[in-house]
């Protein structure tokens, strides 16, 4: 028996170079939750196993807007990891913010989109979270709406 294949995710176009596997990536969670109206929706991806005294695969929060003709606008791409001593809290390591055009990095702040080399930080990000995603080291996804 022949299946149909799944509903392929549309995106908008955005400042930095969004890979076919990442979306495919997007396809495979949101494909789960039909229905989804428009509106903002974060897809959480995290591992149980992630700790402040072990370390591990950081948590990544993607947050999308779907509109009104079903096709998704990239809001922000959150890189999470523990820090600060002698009490760690889960903060932002590296932050792509597609709706103002800027990414932070923990260890160099806040600039703008443009900056040299930020398309090839994107990329190194983005092959690295698709390398994890595949070999299932987030065995945490969630779909939040609002």
């Amino acid at each position: 028996m022949h299946r149909n294949p799944l509903p392929a995710t549309s995106l908008n176009k955005t400042a930095l170079p969004i890979s076919l596997a990442l979306l495919d990536t997007f396809n495979n969670v949101l494909n789960k939750h039909t229905g989804l109206v428009e509106g903002h929706h974060t897809i959480h991806f995290s591992n149980k196993h992630y700790s402040a005294k072990h370390g591990g695969y950081h948590p990544v929060e993607i947050a999308l807007k779907k509109d009104i003709n079903n096709k998704y606008t990239i809001l922000c791409i959150t890189d999470l990891s523990f820090n600060g001593y002698p009490y760690p809290i889960l903060e932002r390591d590296i932050e792509f913010d597609f709706t103002h055009a800027t990414v932070f990095t923990r260890y160099s702040g806040l600039k703008s989109m443009t900056t040299p080399n930020t398309d090839k930080l994107y990329t190194l990000w983005e092959s690295k979270f698709i390398v994890n995603f595949a070999k299932g080291v987030y065995n945490q996804i969630e779909l939040r709406s609002r």
